[in-house]
């Protein structure tokens, strides 16, 4: 069984592994401080020599979008493939649901949602 760090709902726990460009070890050091510093993330890996981002973090809290804006002000951006662009739109999206679910309060019994 994995241990994560606090406050991370496993449930929500999402892996991504993006290809990414403009790398360089001072570059890459940077932003892993903080990225890290990010709520929500479980384990973060910027490679210079593979040019590769693992990541995973709860995408409840936290998305790929947030963890890319702080890569991008240090120059580091996605690879533009179509694999790469297609993995991260699909990302994206997951994200956004999950977030979504995270956020949505049921209802039972065939009783009219809250507030309505």
């Amino acid at each position: 069984m994995d241990t994560h760090k606090a406050g991370i709902n496993e449930a929500f726990l999402v892996k991504r592994k993006l290809k990414l460009t403009g790398m360089t070890q001072q570059s890459v050091e940077l932003a892993k401080q903080e990225v890290e510093s990010i709520r929500g993330l479980d384990m973060v890996d910027l490679s210079v020599k593979s040019g590769r981002l693992l990541v995973s973090y709860d995408a409840s809290i936290t998305s790929i979008s947030a963890i890319l804006n702080i890569l991008q002000s240090h120059d580091i951006k996605p690879a533009s493939d179509w694999w790469n662009r297609l993995k991260l739109s699909w990302d994206k999206q997951i994200d956004q649901n999950i977030r979504d679910n995270a956020r949505h309060v049921p209802h039972c019994c065939s009783k009219p949602p809250a507030g309505r």
